[in-house]
């Protein structure tokens, strides 16, 4: 993928993406290569580093962070408040 998107990775940051791959999806970890791109462009980065993965992997979440995120946060979202205002909750 890195090579179709002509994104330049450093070995360590190849490493930390094989890694979420492993533990996530490969679409997802495929999906930070593009933003992880960006990130390192911003900073005029020749590469794409570890930094720069740990970076979007903090802004975007995988289908299992986001869950656990809905799930702990469920009672602060819009839609808790509308099914105790219609008395279903």
């Amino acid at each position: 993928r890195c090579e179709e998107e002509d994104v330049e990775m450093t070995e360590d940051a190849y490493a930390v993406l094989t890694r979420i791959g492993l533990e996530t999806s490969l679409r997802y970890a495929m999906q930070l290569i593009t933003a992880a791109s960006l990130v390192a462009r911003k900073r005029k980065g020749a590469e794409v580093g570890v930094e720069d993965i740990k970076r979007v992997y903090s802004l975007f979440l995988d289908e299992s962070r986001s869950t656990q995120y809905m799930r702990e946060y469920q009672e602060a979202f819009l839609f808790n408040e509308l099914r105790e205002h219609l008395g279903l909750g």
